[in-house]
C-alpha cells in the first residue's frame, strides 16, 4: 500500500493531513467556547448552537455576494466585514432566543434540551425556506487563496493558517474577558447566584442576558472561518 511512497513522502502526508485536522479542530474550538459559557456558566443545553454557526455561515455568503455585486473593489477586504456581520446576527439571535425563550427555562436543563432542540429543527427549516436546501459556497479574496510552503514537500493552506489565528486570537480574548474584566467578573456572579438579580428591574438584568449573547457570536466567525474550506 505504501510501497511507492517513501519515508519522506509519508511523513509530508500525514503532516498535511495533521494541519488539516488542527484547522478542523480550530472550528470546533470556536464553537465550544460558546457551548461552554451557555452550559457551563447557564446550565443550558443547547440543542441549537449548530444553527448558529449556519447562521454565520449565511452571513458570510450573503456578505460576499454584496461585495462582488456592488462593491468589488473592495472585495479583498469583504472577509473582515463578514466574520463581524457573522458576529453580530449570531449574537442578536442569540439574546432574541434568550429573552423570548431561555429566560423562562433556567433551572430547567431538560426543558431546555427540548426546547432548543424544537428551535434547531425550526431554524433548519427556516434557512431551507430563505435560501433553499442546496449547498452554497463564496468566493475567497485573492490573499486568501493559495498556500504557504513549509518544505519541499509540506505546503500548508493559507485561509487554514488565518482560521488558526482567529482562533487563538479569540480564545485569549475570551479568557480575558472572563476572568480579568469588570464586565466577566458580574457576569460569572449573576450566574452562579441569580436570585438577587429578580429584584431588579428587568432593565438592569444583561448580565443575565448577555452571556447568552456574547457566546452565540463564537460560532459566527467559526462559520465564518470555515465555509471557504472545501467540503
Amino acid at each position: 500500500m505504501f510501497g511507492d511512497y517513501s519515508i519522506g513522502d509519508l511523513g509530508a502526508i500525514f503532516a498535511m493531513q495533521g494541519f488539516a485536522g488542527l484547522i478542523l479542530f480550530s472550528v470546533y474550538v470556536l464553537m465550544a467556547l460558546g457551548l461552554a459559557i451557555i452550559f457551563g456558566q447557564m446550565g443550558v443545553i443547547n440543542m441549537a448552537h449548530g444553527e448558529f454557526m449556519i447562521l454565520g455561515a449565511y452571513v458570510t455568503w450573503m456578505t460576499s455576494n454584496f461585495f462582488q455585486s456592488f462593491l468589488p473593489g473592495l472585495f479583498g477586504g469583504y472577509f473582515f466585514v463578514a466574520m463581524i456581520l457573522a458576529f453580530l446576527a449570531s449574537g442578536a439571535l442569540g439574546m432574541l432566543v434568550e429573552w423570548g425563550l431561555i429566560r423562562h427555562l433556567y433551572r430547567r436543563p431538560l426543558d431546555t434540551l427540548l426546547a432548543t432542540w424544537g428551535l434547531s429543527l425550526i431554524l433548519q427549516q427556516a434557512y431551507r425556506s430563505i435560501f433553499g436546501a442546496r449547498e452554497v459556497g463564496v468566493e475567497l479574496p485573492q490573499w486568501m487563496l493559495g498556500s504557504k510552503q513549509i518544505t519541499d514537500s509540506i505546503e500548508v493552506p493559507i485561509n487554514g493558517i488565518f482560521v488558526m489565528c482567529l482562533t487563538v486570537l479569540i480564545t485569549i480574548c475570551v479568557a480575558y474577558i472572563m476572568y480579568k474584566s469588570r464586565w466577566g467578573r458580574q457576569v460569572r456572579a449573576v450566574v452562579q447566584n441569580r436570585v438577587p438579580l429578580s429584584y431588579v428591574p428587568a432593565l438592569h438584568n444583561w448580565p443575565l442576558v448577555l452571556p447568552r449573547g456574547r457566546a452565540s457570536p463564537y460560532s459566527g466567525p467559526g462559520s465564518a472561518g470555515r465555509v471557504p474550506e472545501p467540503g
